[in-house]
């Protein structure tokens, strides 16, 4: 069979491993790239590697369409979080398949928009939730919607990770809330915690979607002095069947954990990275889901839908903008980012334990934080912007 025909946009940063990928994939042809900045010194290795490869590079996606667009199955979209949605939107209008970095858009409603332009024109847009395709999450996710674990009660989602001021200046858009005159919002939920989110989603619901939220409650905090949005944050969500508590940050130390426990009523089930163990009431021995995935099978997934041999993507957009509605709703419900002084940061790891286990809001066990409210959310909720922007 004849390999499907691609374009990589952004060659570097995660980009690198999405071109690597695509030039390795027997399935696929790669006949196009674009870097936006191709004279900086740092993408300089991935364009001299793809220019080896004998690769035309474009400055910019548009040029780069005018010319293959005819030839091309689908456009990879691994640039910056506000490029997203409108790079995505112009794939599709010119009748091309996608597969976007996370999230699929920063705005949810941006999200609707490609999904209902995707449906119209019948194409595919994947989005690079790894978590999703993994063998253990579509095993745990069956034995839910089974009711292996009863009706749900708690889904609680735990991402302690690390990211230092260097990490956040590393481009112009990094730890901003807008960059080329477009919301970015690249605080720890849009970027590093929307993977776990999207999980909790899709492990929060015992039908085959993804758990549509609600309604959330969120409070948000900002440690790192050098960026404008959340290195902290916790919610609690409402998910129509269960409750999801979640908790994430980037101040904690190179020790991290990136996991969800969920709860139901003949028992709970543990997911990270690696496995789900399943533990039912009365029963000593526990079931365990553990068998390795390719990081490329994002890829792979999109590939077999493209050619029919599926109807099924791991992660599409339909079922991604809901990790995006729920972090809008998160940042509403907030309504502003409390700044916290570097030095309560000690111990972090502690409390975020803490609140996990006894799924409490950090306002609701200390004195510094502050409260918030619940917002409802719909398909039609819009976040534009805070009261402190």
């Amino acid at each position: 069979m004849e390999p499907v025909k691609a374009a990589c946009v952004g060659l570097s940063g995660i980009g690198g491993y999405h071109r690597s990928i695509m030039h390795s994939l027997e399935d696929v042809e790669l006949i196009a790239a674009v870097e936006k900045y191709p004279e900086r010194e740092k993408v300089a290795e991935s364009v001299a590697a793809v220019e080896e490869w004998g690769v035309p590079i474009f400055d910019d996606i548009i040029p780069m369409l005018d010319e293959y667009a005819d030839e091309l199955d689908y456009v990879t979209l691994a640039v910056p979080h506000h490029w997203h949605g409108p790079y995505a939107i112009e794939c599709l209008n010119r009748g091309l398949n996608v597969l976007v970095e996370k999230p699929v858009t920063v705005i949810a409603q941006d999200g609707w928009e490609v999904v209902r332009l995707a449906k119209e024109k019948g194409l595919f847009v994947a989005v690079d939730f790894q978590y999703t395709s993994f063998p253990h999450s579509h095993q745990l996710k069956k034995f839910i919607a089974d009711g292996g674990l009863g009706e749900l009660t708690d889904v609680v989602g735990v991402m302690q990770w690390k990211r230092t001021d260097d990490y956040y200046s590393r481009g112009h858009w990094t730890g901003k809330r807008y960059a080329d005159e477009l919301p970015v919002w690249d605080g720890v939920m849009m970027n590093q915690a929307v993977h776990l989110m999207n999980t909790a989603l899709q492990m929060g619901s015992r039908i085959e979607d993804h758990a549509m939220p609600r309604a959330v409650q969120a409070e948000l905090y900002q440690a790192h002095p050098n960026i404008e949005v959340e290195d902290l944050a916790a919610l609690r969500a409402d998910l129509g069947e269960a409750t999801l508590h979640f908790y994430c940050t980037t101040n904690c130390d190179d020790a991290h954990r990136t996991d969800l426990d969920i709860y139901g009523t003949k028992g709970h089930a543990e997911w990270d990275t690696s496995k789900a163990v399943v533990h039912l009431d009365g029963e000593e021995e526990p079931i365990v889901f553990e068998e390795p995935t390719d990081r490329d099978e994002i890829h792979k997934n999109l590939i077999a839908a493209i050619r029919g041999e599926t109807k099924t993507l791991h992660a599409s957009a339909e079922e991604a903008v809901k990790a995006t509605l729920l972090i809008d709703g998160a940042y509403a419900s907030a309504d502003r980012v409390q700044q916290v002084p570097w030095g309560e940061m000690t111990g972090i790891n502690w409390l975020i334990d803490y609140c996990a286990a006894q799924r409490k809001l950090f306002s609701e066990v200390l004195g510094w934080p502050y409260s918030t409210d619940a917002v409802e959310i719909t398909e039609d909720f819009r976040f534009d912007g805070l009261s402190d922007d």
